[in-house]
């Protein structure tokens, strides 16, 4: 069930994120950034009893897919901030999809693969 909650929450993450990104008003922007947040608390909350549960198996697997979640929490709230300043870069985004898809890549690897 928690791994059920995490993937659609992430999976959730990456519209919602897009569609934020490319709003043009603040007040726009600042709506999706509060889906975006409470999709975080539910990918931390899941994320923290998946580590718990799981940490054992595998520590150093576990804990660089955690630091990666956390990575693309940062980087969208980084964009976010970015994009209203209106000053959002082109590199942001691509380092932000990359580490993304990078993190999705990994969770999968571990859920399925590992």
């Amino acid at each position: 069930m928690w791994l059920l909650i995490h993937l659609v929450s992430f999976i959730l993450l990456v519209p919602i994120t897009i569609i934020g990104l490319t709003r043009k008003e603040e007040k726009r922007i600042a709506q999706w950034l509060i889906l975006d947040r409470f999709l975080y608390l539910l990918i931390l909350i899941s994320g923290v009893i998946l580590v718990i549960r799981t940490f054992q198996y595998s520590p150093v697997l576990i804990s660089v897919k955690a630091l990666l979640g956390l990575a693309v929490i940062a980087l969208i709230e980084i964009a976010f901030g970015r994009k209203q300043e209106r000053s959002l870069a082109s590199g942001l985004v691509w380092t932000l999809a990359i580490v993304l898809i990078l993190t999705a890549g990994f969770g999968l690897w571990l859920g399925w693969g590992h």
